[in-house]
């Protein structure tokens, strides 16, 4: 996006499911702005709109990527936004605020009028998924990027990424939001010590008391991380010594 927006950057623990339901307007959070603000979804594909402020929602439409929508009221990490006549919930992760109209959409854009967000049929419950089979899930999935380069500041899981950005990219692909750096990741979900880690928990490695570096604990006393430029995403035996705490949140 364009450097004059002003990102938003939230933080949501939890796990999504890309779901269908019908097109019902959900209520507005009492938390009302005085102005509304134009913003754009930030996705690659489109932006779940839900019924309620949270991934237990149902899901009751989508807007598409740099689809336009106007934030009316914000609940915690949630925005109630509307969208051509949708209404509803949407994560503030993926949001860019632009400002009070459509001119900079449209400029910012190129397009002669705006994308806006649209229904979806087919209400779903939200699946309870076992931990357990998520864990596993997210550690193959991680160990297919080793030996792919480690680039500071770089989120790819294929092109590059630097420790913080390897493990919300891995996160963020099975739904769960965590912020962009080591330090405030260390700070998310449920804390836990180092030796209650279970395959797919976050540990974090701390020096004079700051969290340089975060990695994924794999089982066996191993981890997977994207180490430095000169070894890339590797799998190592844990830094007991500099490791504090870990985070769960599955």
């Amino acid at each position: 996006m364009q450097n004059f927006m002003k990102k938003i950057s939230y933080t949501l623990v939890g796990t999504s499911m890309l779901l269908t339901a019908v097109p019902v307007f959900a209520e507005p959070a009492e938390e009302v702005p005085e102005q509304e603000c134009c913003a754009v979804a930030d996705v690659d594909t489109c932006l779940n709109i839900r019924e309620g402020a949270g991934t237990d929602a149902a899901i009751i439409g989508k807007l598409p990527k740099d689809g336009l929508c106007y934030v009316e009221s914000t609940e915690g990490e949630w925005s109630y936004i509307t969208s051509g006549e949708m209404s509803g919930y949407v994560c503030n992760l993926y949001l860019d605020m632009l400002g009070s109209n459509e001119t900079d959409y449209l400029e910012m854009t190129g397009l002669a009028e705006p994308v806006l967000a649209y229904p979806v049929d087919d209400p779903e419950p939200v699946p309870v998924i076992n931990p357990s089979d998520v864990r596993t899930s997210i550690v193959n999935y991680a160990l297919q990027f080793v030996g792919n380069p480690y680039v500071w500041g770089g989120t790819s899981l294929t092109n590059g990424a630097d420790c913080s950005g390897f493990v919300q990219t891995l996160y963020s692909d099975f739904g769960v939001h965590i912020p962009r750096v080591a330090e405030d990741q260390a700070n998310v979900g449920q804390r836990i010590s180092v030796e209650e880690a279970l395959p797919g928990d976050l540990i974090f490695y701390s020096e004079n008391g700051y969290i340089y570096h975060v990695v994924m604990y794999i089982g066996d006393g191993q981890v997977v991380h994207a180490s430095s430029s000169a070894t890339g995403i590797k799998v190592s035996n844990l830094y007991r010594e500099q490791a504090v705490w870990g985070v769960r949140l599955f």
